[in-house]
This record gives C-alpha cells, structure tokens and sequence, in this order.
C-alpha cells in the first residue's frame, strides 16, 4: 500500500477548483457572521491560520450536512473546503512548518493540527462526485498515504496498524476478525478521551468569555489540555485514515478493470456472457417485478389455495396409481358383468329365497302331518 507524494499532481488537481471556489468562501464567511476576511481579493491570500480554519470549519458542516453528495451546493461546498486546505498545505511547505529532522516532542502545539491538512483532502476528493472517479481515488489515496507517512515518521502509528498500511495482499480472515476488534477497541478508547477533553476546553473557553462553538480552532491557555487535543484528533484520524485506505484498495482495482473492458468493447460494457453448461442447481426464475408479486397476494388468505377441483384430483390419483377402483385385490381384475349377467344373478337370488321358504315350511308340516287317520 505505498504510493509516492506528487506535488505537481496536488497543484494540477487543486487549481481547477481555486477560481470558481473563491465566490463560495464569500459566501461561507458571511454565513458564520465573520466578514474580516471575507472581501479578500483571493484565497491564497488568506494566512495558514485562516485557510486552514476555513477549510475545517466546512469540512465540519460537510460532515454533518443531511444534503446528498450529488447536490450542486453539496460540492461548491467541497471543492471550497479543497481549496483552503491546499492554500494552507502551500504555506506549511513555504513557511516549513514541520522539518524532516524534528521529531514530535519539537513540533509546538499550534502546529500540530496542520499534521491533518493531507487527511482532510483525502476526504474531501472521495466526496467529489463525477465520471472521473479514478481520478478522484488516486489523488485520495496519494493524501491519504502522505498523512500516514507523516505519521509514521513521528512515531504516532501503533505496530499493528502499521502492518496493515505496509500489508499487500488480503489478510487472513480470522486474523482480519482480530484486527477489527482490536481496533475498534482502541477507537473506542480514544472517542471517550477526545469527548472529555473537548468537554473540558469547553468548560474552559466559556470561563475566558470565548466562543464554545469554534471548539476545533480556538486555543484555552492551557497548552497541556490543547496539545491533548490536537494529538487525539491526530489519532483519530489515523483509525479513519487506515479504513479509508483499505475502501480505496477494493474500489480502485474494481474501476480500472471496468475501464480496461471498455477500451476493449468500444467504450461500453458488454453484458455477461451465460454459460451453456448446467449449473447444476435446477432450472429458477427471477420475476421481473417483486412489487407486483406483492400486490397479488394483497386479499389472499394465509393458506395455499387449491388448484384443482377435487374431481380432477381424483382422476390424477387414478391415473398415476394413487387410487384403486374396486374392492381391490382379485376382485378388482375382475371383468366387469354386463347388465344381461346382473339380472341373472338377480333371478338366481330370486329362485334361492323361494327354495328356502319351501324347505322352511317342509320343516313345519313333516309329511303325513295333516292325515288324522294315522294319529
């Protein structure tokens, strides 16, 4: 995960947004009721303090605004906040805020924030929205690896966080499971210090008779509680930094493949070529609109209806074996008696009944039993 710093890229990349942003940091100033600097002939006039300040205070409001990325006022915000952000990285090269030989303890505490310039723009150039998102992701990723690098240089990176900057590859999954809870353990632990400590500055501005609002930016007088401060928010953005990197490892390879099939279909993705073979997972239908599968079972009850009437279910039991006509077993091979065969039968049963009346009676009048001569 390593790329190279390009200033010229920085420059190339900023400076088509420099001219149309300048009217919308009028517009901001006056919005946060601070005119001082807002008549300003150019934002590269602004000092550092003032271009970074700006560019925090709408990075701020970007963060927390409910208007949807695409939103034209959406990114004039964002390519505003751009633009005071390089202003101020330009003069903490020029003014050579951090040298390459000092190490933490030598920075002073008012300058620690401009440590975040590179991470903010990294940011700010995933919210830009376009057909060149490529173009937007590789710039991201080059601040996003400058703010890392910074940070390592300082010390201010924890070994395992710094495996996963320097990592190629995708890691093991159960090691991966790991490292997201120990992360998340650590955020956690930073959340709540910065909460306190943001409590406290507040707690100590209002005691000064200072706006409590521009928490980020104003200093209490108590440099230990202010350079807490700044090195939190410098930790934190690490935690963030760190995950932002890895979405742009997924997204980035994604859309340079999409672009490579392109170039090789005439600038248009084809749609996926189906297999002829078998999947092996049965013949399925995908229903062109859910909404009206929906709508269909509007008034219908719980249970399954039937789809047959119970006539035509007997005649498929019947015919696929499922129902035996007759008294089943041999008598069911039986041949059926025609009608001629059932009268015969019925005269038979006729010719027995009138039988057995005659040997009843017999068995009531034995013979000779009405001759009175031989009594």
């Amino acid at each position: 995960m390593g790329d190279s710093n390009n200033q010229n890229d920085e420059v190339n990349e900023t400076s088509k947004t420099t001219t149309t942003t300048t009217t919308t940091t009028t517009t901001t100033s006056n919005d946060n009721n601070n005119n001082n600097n807002s008549n300003s002939n150019s934002i590269h006039d602004f000092t550092l303090f003032e271009s970074f300040t700006w560019g925090q205070k709408i990075y701020i409001e970007l963060d927390e605004s409910s208007m949807s990325t695409s939103d034209p006022e959406y990114q004039k915000q964002v390519k505003s906040s751009i633009t005071h952000f390089f202003t101020a990285s330009m003069n903490v090269s020029k003014q050579q805020i951090f040298s390459k030989n000092e190490e933490l303890e030598d920075i002073r505490t008012d300058s620690l924030k401009y440590l975040l310039i590179p991470y903010y723009l990294s940011e700010l150039y995933l919210k830009i929205t376009g057909s060149d998102r490529i173009k937007f992701l590789r710039t991201s990723k080059q601040k996003v690896l400058t703010f890392l690098q910074e940070c390592e240089r300082l010390k201010l990176i924890d070994k395992e966080d710094l495996e996963i900057v320097h990592r190629e590859g995708k890691s093991d999954p159960v090691n991966r499971r790991n490292e997201l809870i120990s992360r998340n353990k650590r955020n956690r632990e930073i959340k709540d210090k910065l909460a306190y400590t943001v409590k406290k500055r507040i707690e100590l501005l209002k005691a000064a008779g200072k706006d409590s609002s521009e928490i980020e930016e104003s200093d209490t007088g108590d440099e230990e509680l202010d350079r807490q401060f700044s090195m939190l928010l410098i930790n934190e953005a690490i935690f963030k930094a760190i995950a932002l990197l890895e979405t742009i490892e997924i997204e980035l390879p994604m859309l340079q493949q999409i672009e490579v099939i392109k170039e090789q279909n005439g600038g248009i993705v084809p749609p996926p070529k189906l297999s002829t073979k078998g999947s092996g997972i049965g013949n399925f239908q995908i229903l062109p609109d859910g909404r009206r599968i929906a709508l269909d079972r509007v008034f219908r009850p719980s249970h399954i209806l039937p789809t047959m009437t119970p006539q035509e279910g007997a005649e498929w039991d019947m015919h696929h074996g499922g129902m035996v006509k007759g008294k089943g077993g041999k008598e069911s091979e039986a041949k059926e008696k025609t009608d001629e065969e059932l009268d015969a039968e019925d005269d038979d049963d006729e010719k027995l009944r009138e039988k057995r009346n005659w040997d009843n009676y017999k068995e009531d009048n034995p013979k000779g039993w009405g001759n009175s001569l031989r009594r």
